[in-house]
């Protein structure tokens, strides 16, 4: 079923978009979730994947959403120094910042709250005192055990100011039952979305009226989402040298971003999925390894389980040098991989090959 709405986009000369440039166009929504958005001035479809924030779906057929959702992007995409400099840091921030969020349970989409707010910069500061990585105020800092006076500001400390960043995102959650809602209260303050709330009678962020910076900050953290993990799925609204920053591996990235399928996140409480930046932990293999080489046994002597793999004392040398022959082998294969596609194709490969 395709039903038709308004969304205008204008482009400029050079067939790129502004912010100001977007205003309502003809854009086709289909049932799988996908919305197509023709470019004006050439024959190019862009197609606009399923977006998700914690679990919870953007609206992207509604066209005051998609009008929205386009015009931040576009705005956002232009910066290309400001999005390659927060790929740097993200690089070095995440690894710390996920961890905390996966201890508290909070999703890990919070992770970009501090790109939309600080730009990752702890000594960013705002007119209204605001500080810190996660630009908390001054007393809502100390009420979450942060110090914040002359000469130490723990604000500036990512992982004291990422704890209470995550204290202060459960008591906002814990009021307002929606991690959309807690994004923009995180942005204005809950008393203003909860008094918009009560005004209007609706719940969806998507669809209240909020102040004009909060009705767009959740979509700023998404674009810096989308942006960072699957910048090829904007192809045709990106210039190819913001693509290419984008693209490109950096030194300590965990992957190199692509075309990143749309999986839908468990909202099961405590379920976390595994991190996309830094360090994973460690998969089925090594728990094998680990349990072979320490001798480890279970109370009554015979070997524990580790997933659908047994072990027992008599055939842990055997496992253990099988085991370890198939570390080297998806190493080697590894590395020849990469080398193949360099001499071949001048690429690098998408992803590290993994254990299967």
């Amino acid at each position: 079923m395709i039903k038709k709405a308004s969304v205008i986009l204008l482009l400029s000369s050079l067939n790129f978009a502004t912010a100001k440039d977007v205003h309502s166009r003809e854009f086709t929504s289909h049932s799988n979730g996908t919305v197509s958005v023709r470019l004006p001035g050439t024959a190019t479809i862009q197609s606009l994947q399923p977006v998700q924030f914690c679990g919870e779906s953007v609206p992207l057929r509604q066209s005051k959403v998609t009008r929205r959702w386009v015009t931040v992007l576009l705005q956002q995409s232009r910066h290309r120094d400001y999005l390659l400099r927060l790929r740097k840091r993200a690089v070095h921030f995440f690894p710390v910042i996920e961890p905390i969020l996966a201890k508290y349970k909070i999703p890990r989409d919070f992770k970009y709250l501090p790109l939309a707010e600080s730009d990752l910069s702890g000594s960013s500061t705002s007119p209204k005192g605001a500080g810190g990585y996660w630009q908390l105020m001054p007393q809502t800092a100390r009420n979450y055990g942060l110090i914040v006076r002359a000469g130490r500001d723990e604000r500036r400390d990512l992982q004291k100011s990422t704890v209470a960043a995550c204290l202060y995102l459960r008591e906002l959650y814990s009021e307002l039952g929606s991690w959309t809602l807690v994004a923009a209260a995180y942005n204005s303050g809950v008393t203003h979305v909860q008094k918009r709330i009560d005004q209007q009678g609706i719940r969806s962020y998507y669809n209240l009226r909020l102040h004009r910076e909060t009705s767009t900050y959740l979509y700023r953290v998404l674009a810096y989402k989308e942006l960072l993990t699957r910048p090829r799925m904007y192809s045709d609204m990106l210039h190819p040298a913001v693509l290419a920053d984008l693209t490109k591996p950096l030194p300590g990235e965990r992957f190199q971003p692509g075309v990143m399928p749309f999986v839908r996140q468990s909202t099961e409480p405590g379920v976390e999925p595994e991190p996309t930046w830094g360090p994973r932990s460690r998969n089925l293999l090594e728990e094998a390894l680990a349990q072979i080489i320490n001798g480890s046994t279970g109370g009554d002597g015979s070997a524990e389980d580790s997933g659908s793999m047994m072990t027992s004392p008599g055939h842990a040398p055997m496992s253990a040098a099988a085991l370890l022959g198939g570390r080297v082998l998806r190493f080697r294969r590894s590395r020849l991989y990469q080398v193949f596609l360099a001499a071949r194709r001048k690429i690098q490969p998408l992803f590290d090959w993994d254990w299967v």
